[in-house]
Order: C-alpha cells, then sequence, then structure tokens
C-alpha cells in the first residue's frame, strides 16, 4: 500500500506540486493582506474591485480584475526578482522596458513620442498668449539622450534633441518666451555624474549645471557650487536604487547610486499646508525612495522664502510650473531670488490665472523633464 503510494506520489510529481502552488496562491487571494504600496516600485498597487452591474456590463470589472490580481499576486515582489534573475542569466539586458547599458547604467526607452506632446506643446503656446509677461521655458534631455556613450548597442530612441528643438521653434515666435537649451552644456558633461544610473533624475550636479544655464538666459548672477560657504553644505548619502532599479530589478553589475545635496538654509519652507524649517525631509534618506527627500517630495504648492543672509540684490519672486527634476535644483535659486512658488500641475487644483493675478511681479519659470513633457496630461492647467 506504501509503495504504490509512493509510486503515485513520485508518478504524479509535478500536478502535485502545480496543484499546490495553485491552492496556496489561492488562498492567498483570499486570506492574505493587500498590499497597498510597493516600496521598491514607489506605487500604489490595485485593490480588489468591487462587483457592479454597471461594470460587468462594460468589461471594466474584469479588467480591474485581472490588474488586481497580476499587483496582488502573493511573494509577486520574490517572483519579479527572479524573473529579473532569469533574464539576466539569459544574458538579457532589459526588463521591463528598462535596459541596462555600460558600466551598470540603466536606461528607459523611447521608441515614439506620445500624442499628449503636441497637446502640451499647444498648452505651452496658449499660457505665452495669454500673458505679455516674460516666461521662460526649459525642457531637460533625459539620460539616454546624452550619455549615449552608456547606452547598450542598437538602443533605440527617439532624439529629444530633435524635439525639444522643435518645440523652442514655435516659441521663438512669442516675443515674450524665452528658451534655454541645455543640450551642449550636458553633452560637455557628458561623461561627469550628472544622471543617476539607476534613476530617472539628474543628480544635483546635473542640475547644478542646469540652474547656471537659466541664470544665463534669466540675467542672474549664479552662486558658485565650488565656493566655500557651499562646499561646507554639500552632503552625500551612499546607496541609493532609483525608479529605473525598481522596474529593471536586475542585480548584475548594477551598482547603487550616491545622492548628493546641498544643505541650504531657508527662512521658511511651506508644503502639503505644513511649514518647516528645511527644503530636504531627511528621513528619506532612510527609505527607499531617497530622491524624495528634495522638497519633501511633491505637492502641488510649495513656498520657499529665502534665509536673509543670502547674497544682497536677489530678486523678489520667482514662479515655476515644475516635476521633480527640478526639485534638486531649486535650492540653488534660493540665492537669486527672496521667495521661490513653486507649483506641481498635477496636483495643484486651482486656477493658475489667480495665482499669476496674486503675483503680478514674479518671474515665471516652467520647467520639465523630456518624458514627463511628453506624457503628462494636466498641462491644460496652465491656462485654468
Amino acid at each position: 500500500m506504501v509503495t504504490d503510494m509512493y509510486g503515485t506520489v513520485k508518478k504524479n510529481i509535478f500536478t502535485i506540486i502545480f496543484s499546490l502552488a495553485v491552492f496556496a496562491m489561492f488562498a492567498g487571494y483570499l486570506f492574505g493582506d493587500e498590499g497597498e504600496f510597493s516600496v521598491t516600485e514607489n506605487r500604489y498597487l490595485a485593490k480588489r474591485p468591487s462587483v457592479t452591474l454597471s461594470s460587468l456590463l462594460d468589461g471594466s470589472f474584469m479588467k480591474s480584475f485581472e490588474l488586481y490580481t497580476e499587483e496582488q499576486l502573493p511573494l509577486r515582489d520574490g517572483l519579479i526578482r527572479l524573473k529579473a534573475l532569469c533574464a539576466e542569466l539569459a544574458f538579457k539586458n532589459e526588463n521591463n522596458g528598462i535596459a541596462k547599458g555600460k558600466e551598470g547604467h540603466l536606461f528607459e526607452k523611447l521608441v515614439n513620442t506620445d500624442r499628449q506632446l503636441m497637446k502640451n506643446s499647444a498648452a505651452i503656446e496658449n499660457f505665452a498668449k495669454q500673458t505679455d509677461r516674460d516666461i521662460y521655458v526649459c525642457i531637460v534631455p533625459n539620460s539616454y539622450e546624452i550619455q549615449k556613450d552608456y547606452t547598450p548597442a542598437g538602443f533605440p530612441g527617439i532624439s529629444q534633441r530633435e524635439q525639444i528643438k522643435g518645440l523652442y521653434e514655435k516659441l521663438s515666435a512669442y516675443g515674450n518666451v524665452h528658451t534655454a537649451d541645455l543640450y551642449d552644456t550636458l553633452i560637455e558633461n557628458a561623461d561627469k555624474y550628472i544622471y543617476y544610473r539607476t534613476d530617472h533624475h539628474w543628480t544635483t550636479d546635473g542640475a547644478y549645471l542646469g540652474y547656471r544655464r537659466l541664470c544665463e538666459e534669466m540675467g542672474l548672477i549664479p552662486v558658485d557650487k565650488d565656493s566655500e560657504r557651499l562646499k561646507e553644505k554639500r552632503r552625500e548619502t551612499e546607496g541609493f536604487y532609483g525608479t529605473y532599479q525598481s522596474k529593471y530589478r536586475g542585480m548584475i553589475g548594477v551598482k547603487p547610486d550616491t545622492l548628493t545635496y546641498y544643505d541650504i538654509d531657508v527662512a521658511r519652507y511651506e508644503t502639503g499646508g505644513r511649514e518647516y524649517d528645511s527644503m530636504y525631509d531627511t528621513d528619506k534618506l532612510d527609505m527607499y525612495d531617497k530622491y524624495a527627500m528634495f522638497m519633501h517630495g511633491n505637492e502641488g504648492l510649495s513656498v520657499v522664502e529665502a534665509a536673509e543672509d543670502k547674497v544682497k540684490g536677489r530678486k523678489d519672486e520667482l514662479i515655476i510650473f515644475k516635476d521633480s527634476y527640478a526639485n534638486c535644483m531649486i535650492p540653488f535659486f534660493t540665492y537669486d531670488y527672496d521667495r521661490i512658488t513653486v507649483i506641481d500641475l498635477r496636483y495643484y487644483p486651482d486656477p493658475v490665472s489667480e495665482l499669476l493675478k496674486e503675483h503680478k511681479d514674479a518671474d515665471i519659470l516652467l520647467f520639465y523633464n523630456f518624458m514627463h513633457f511628453n506624457e503628462d496630461n494636466h498641462f491644460y492647467r496652465l491656462t485654468s
């Protein structure tokens, strides 16, 4: 009897293992705790959808349920890592749209422009038409456009330079719009540590290059980051893995980044309805998403009041419409402006026109990285 049972089990071992795995997975869905936020992916996960008659009829329930089962898969994080490891062992250098290049540099592919790009370009043009105030526009190329020596062989990618150049040519028709092209500045420093290897942002040193170029366009005198007063404020934190690594997940040849910031004093910083004495949330340095320490993350409205001991002759105010690329650059502008009003259109619900009326003497800067400009659907709010 025992021998027969052992023979049956041995004969059907793979079927039994598969059945147990399916049962365990089903039990995990029924009784396991739902994950709310994926730390390594830096995003919220899908929740179990409610069943309604309308969602069943229009098919939206099945789509939502499919996403739910995918994102709430038991042992999901381990399975994702296993998938990435298998890809690496098979000598594949791409996972989840992220490709690994030379010296552990990770890059996001962009092979087509989004239709949203044209809408966003039109939104900026409409914004320029509605005011006679000077508007400064700066679109930052992403890493693959600048650090081509590190991209893998045959890496596909549209020319961000040409796309940005096309936008700037359109905007040149408006006398109140001034554009800052960063391409040449960044290319000249492409061999330096100006973009993170594992994250989509540029480094603080890369942001400083952008700041200097903007100062040139805006008639400002940039603070010297190599001066003694800023050298003593420079801080570094090791062990930073960014958004690209969150998608790629492989570990072979991938090295953590070093996050740098300047501990620049401010008189007051208000964001998310709370007031702070620093632009940096240093508690985030102990978490996975270390970049979120800049400006305490992304909020719809933030206000920086510069410290009184800064350089004399600062201008009164700058309003900057931005994405997260600006977060590590804004502190430098506290040497040029007494007050900086920071707007992230993704989270800002109020009319921009009312904001501009209230701050009628402020300089205006639109500052975005190309990937964001290509995809984000909130630029229409500029003309609200």
